[in-house]
């Protein structure tokens, strides 16, 4: 066993203390969102304060360091900024999450393993995407590294997930495959972090640049936090491209603090602490690679072009979801110059992007955090009228 799963293994122990210590604590007409990433919760906490009046529940908002932009968010609600290694944190948050009788979170946190056998308070897990390109949970490729006790480990947390919210069919499969649950526990109510695309309201970011702008917003490498490769230069944007573009890089938050050597230029800007769905729908083109990004963007129906200069490795390393090729709206492209080959000579094909977004987003329509809400107001009914029977 490494340190890693050392260190784990105790922090779950730790856990587990906690849970035995406040088993006897009564659940009250609370819902607690637990949240690492920014775009369900201000999706959710938007929508709560437009509906309080009509809901049974009070809100707690518990966040950790990739979302402390929700900050300006919070007024109205209850919230907690939690360091995850910090003791006391984790018992104030075990300690909000017993009292609790609904829990929403959007990511694998060990905590909620403490809710297994706690049928007083309901867990649903909403993910931070409405589609996957990679594999993750039980179907990641590198379990095949770790040892038995860490899939144990997993297996634990999956198992507090008492409902996955789901956005398709398609990501539906995903879910079972990579928790291991079962069709009665999906909730078909769309993904709230789609609700934003359905705003009718002029791209505030717009205005900011006088150029049409390529949004690049690639994944991480977890086997190489420094990696980062832009899909052009300087010298290609002013030449092939005619100056008419910007190219803004949005980094993913695991890595901006590992990127250390400044990339910015004149055509070149790093809009890595701007708003993902502000800058979408700014954006006129979008490239990626392996980020589940392309299924928020394809509701705007705008053009997608994937920068996969690593396929086989990240493939080999962290794993693709079958056919990954073949998913995709558009072409792989292994460099710069297929990129521009796409870009240039290619004509968008509109109605293939509206196909891949009616299977990825086919239940989000808008209204899935309303939708998700009153999901939770009927749990707290049916735990008050069953605890007063």
């Amino acid at each position: 066993m490494n340190l890693r799963s050392l260190f784990a293994a105790f922090y779950s122990i730790y856990l587990s203390v906690l849970g035995v210590l406040f088993k006897p604590v009564k659940p009250k007409n609370h819902l607690t969102l637990l949240v690492s990433f920014e775009e369900n919760a201000q999706a959710l906490i938007r929508s709560y304060k437009a509906h309080a009046e009509s809901l049974s529940y009070e809100m707690t908002v518990l966040y950790t360091r990739h979302a402390v932009s929700l900050k300006k968010e919070l007024e109205g609600v209850g919230s907690f900024y939690l360091n995850e290694k910090h003791p006391l944190h984790l018992l104030k948050a075990v300690l909000v999450l017993f009292k609790s009788k609904v829990v929403i979170t959007d990511n694998y946190f060990l905590m909620t393993s403490v809710l297994n056998r706690r049928p007083q308070t309901t867990c649903i897990q909403v993910w931070h995407a409405n589609g996957s390109l990679k594999k993750f949970g039980l179907e990641d490729v590198t379990n095949q590294n770790r040892p038995a006790s860490d899939i144990s480990r997993f297996k634990k947390v999956y198992r507090s997930f008492d409902f996955v919210t789901v956005g398709s069919d398609a990501m539906a499969d995903v879910f079972k495959k990579s928790f291991g649950i079962r069709d009665g526990q999906l909730l078909k109510t769309g993904i709230p972090l789609t609700d934003v695309y359905y705003e009718e309201h002029k791209p505030e970011l717009k205005h900011k640049w006088p150029k049409k702008i390529i949004l690049y917003a690639p994944t991480f490498r977890d086997y190489d936090m420094q990696s980062f490769r832009l899909p052009f230069t300087e010298e290609q944007l002013t030449n092939t491209l005619n100056g008419e573009y910007m190219l803004l890089v949005k980094l993913h938050p695991a890595v901006l603090h590992h990127i250390s050597a400044s990339f910015e230029s004149e055509l070149i800007k790093n809009v890595s602490d701007m708003r993902l769905h502000d800058l979408l729908k700014a954006a006129d083109i979008l490239i990626t690679d392996y980020s589940s990004v392309p299924f928020e963007f394809a509701l705007l129906n705008k053009p997608i072009f994937f920068f996969t200069y690593d396929l086989e490795e990240y493939d080999q390393k962290r794993g693709l979801i079958d056919n990954y090729t073949s998913v995709i709206p558009g072409k792989a492209c292994h460099d710069s110059e297929a990129l521009l080959e796409e870009m240039t000579k290619k004509p968008f094909r509109a109605e293939e992007m509206k196909r891949f977004s009616d299977k990825w987003n086919m239940y989000s329509d808008g209204n899935s955090s309303s939708k998700l809400l009153q999901f939770a107001e009927e749990q707290i009914t049916y735990k008050n009228t069953c605890s007063h029977n």
